[in-house]
């Protein structure tokens, strides 16, 4: 009998020592603007316990603007956020927001438009849904509209209406005439009629997903964000591994045919950066467009260095 107590005190302290057992997890809030095809990193490294493992409880705070996200992040109120081009566009506009980490480094926006919107210039006099009036999302927007022979400030309305999954509903129900969404929420629609009028890669490539948040807050919190960022690159390896597996679950998380779901899926496999930075072209490129759109002078434009700093990212995956 005491050996049998002498055992069970061993096995008991052997566990209360793990860490992912007596440790307490560190409350952590990362902002997004809904569920999506990107998101889906985000979520197997909570569900697959690869944030907990690093000491952190994670918790995905959906913000349907991105503008309103990146106020909330300066402000304190939120410790990351995950909206990559419009911190980006953030940063070039000189506001304290840095990108330390990409998860998905090219932009899936589609443009579609309502049954009786067969084409670009049918959008004249008409509107379209956006997330905010001053995202990265709204200047691509713009620059179709532009590319398309329109005048983009005077031929359509641009209503800010939330993330992607708001965008369509507003579309669905009449109260705008086309909208900007992410793959594969624009399968739908279009199954029902809807038209596709635009493919954003074809007019800009720009990370979408990933970390940016405050310099300053990274500073103070280095291990937190470096964990952070091990705990994401756990979902990484998840997402690009189990392909069988993380088909089947988009099939329910973003609610779509397993034919649409294994699209997507390829789409994001493909445009994941399994150390999560990407080159520094890629970052100059949406930097460029940014400025142009924002008609900022070249002495106005901030260095690289006050956009990314892949430190964080480094010291997570090495």
């Amino acid at each position: 009998m005491k050996r049998f107590v002498l055992l069970t005190l061993f096995f008991l302290t052997a566990l209360l020592a793990t860490p992912g057992f007596c440790q307490k997890l560190r409350p952590v809030t990362l902002g997004l603007t809904g569920r999506s095809l990107t998101t889906l990193i985000f979520e197997m490294s909570i569900r697959r316990g690869h944030f907990k493992q690093q000491g952190l409880d994670v918790k995905l705070i959906t913000i349907r603007q991105s503008d309103v996200i990146i106020k909330a992040t300066m402000a304190g109120e939120l410790d990351f956020m995950s909206i990559i081009p419009t911190a980006i566009l953030a940063s070039v506009r000189g506001l304290p927001i840095r990108t330390i980490a990409v998860n998905v480094d090219n932009a899936p926006y589609v443009l579609v438009g309502r049954p009786q919107i067969k084409s670009m210039s049918d959008l004249k006099g008409k509107k379209i849904a956006v997330s905010s009036l001053g995202s990265m999302s709204t200047l691509v927007v713009r620059e179709i509209v532009a590319r398309s022979g329109l005048d983009p400030d005077r031929d359509v309305t641009y209503l800010a209406v939330g993330g992607s999954e708001t965008r369509s509903g507003a579309m669905a129900a009449g109260f705008v005439d086309a909208a900007l969404m992410t793959i594969p929420l624009n399968f739908a629609p279009e199954r029902q009629g809807y038209n596709r009028l635009a493919w954003a890669p074809d007019y800009v490539r720009f990370p979408i997903n990933g970390v940016s948040g405050s310099p300053d807050y990274f500073s103070a919190n280095r291990d937190l964000a470096v964990a952070l960022l091990r705990g994401m690159a756990g979902g990484v390896r998840d997402v690009k591994q189990r392909k069988a597996e993380m088909v089947t679950f988009l099939k329910s998380y973003i609610e779509v045919p397993e034919d649409e779901a294994a699209k997507s899926y390829e789409f994001l496999a493909s445009h994941m950066p399994d150390n999560m930075i990407v080159d520094d072209a890629v970052i100059k490129s949406a930097m460029e467009f940014a400025a142009s759109a924002l008609k900022l002078k070249p002495d106005a434009v901030p260095d690289i260095s006050k956009v990314r700093d892949w430190s964080y990212a480094r010291a997570a995956t090495k």
